[in-house]
């Protein structure tokens, strides 16, 4: 199985030198680069086309939301995983918005991080147990006071297989577990994924992640983990 090639993001030399070295200790990974700013990880992803950037968000010259919203313009084949001190609601919204595939906090263990990137690269959607709770209240604060009398579930128009397409999704498998799982093919999954964004007017896989966990579909994570002990 080929690296997954990973472009650190971040202003602050020491952390970002700390990560870089904790990360040349796994074997599936391998560091091909570093920026101090927004800019620079744009130029040096053009550079070098890493599978996945950590990106801090609190970067000079260019932040790394601005950052995250023009590779995902030009490069959407790399994945941005956000690693950062922000526990802001507004910032968490704004990455999902650009097109993060992850949000983490930088107090996160490091077999974490380590799990984010793989599970990043290979198509999942991973946020720390802490924002995905901010993710889900978020919902809780727009679906509230919806109209009264019968509620209209949109998750009713998906077929069998694109329920269990997302669950598996929400659970932060990749497209490939997704096929593995359900005995079907990659672009099967990728249909399905395309025919439920549509029915559920969602916007990309962290979205329809949320979505499933709001619903009740599965557990978020932050249950998951106090079920553990």
């Amino acid at each position: 199985m080929s690296l997954i090639r990973v472009l650190i993001a971040d202003d602050h030399t020491l952390f970002r030198r700390g990560i870089a070295a904790a990360l040349a200790s796994q074997p599936e990974l391998e560091v091909v680069g570093e920026a101090v700013d927004g800019l620079e990880a744009i130029a040096k992803a053009k550079e070098l086309n890493p599978d996945v950037v950590l990106m801090d968000l609190n970067m000079p010259n260019c932040s790394g939301l601005e950052a995250t919203q023009a590779l995902q313009s030009e490069m959407p084949q790399v994945k941005i995983l956000v690693l950062t001190v922000s526990d802001s609601e507004s910032d968490l919204f704004a990455a999902v918005k650009y097109g993060a595939r992850g949000y983490l906090l930088k107090k996160a263990e490091p077999e974490e991080l380590v799990h984010a990137i793989s599970s990043v690269a290979q198509g999942g959607v991973m946020v720390s147990p802490l924002m995905a709770t901010k993710l889900l209240a978020e919902f809780n604060d727009l679906t509230a006071g919806v109209q009264k009398g019968p509620i209209e579930q949109p998750e009713a128009k998906l077929s069998p297989r694109e329920g269990e397409v997302l669950q598996l999704v929400a659970k932060g498998a990749t497209n490939k577990e997704i096929a593995d799982s359900l005995f079907i093919s990659e672009n099967t999954v990728k249909t399905h994924l395309q025919n439920i964004m549509e029915k559920l007017h969602l916007a990309n896989r962290s979205q329809a992640a949320a979505y499933a966990v709001k619903r009740g579909l599965v557990a978020d994570n932050a249950n998951r983990e106090n079920t553990r002990h």
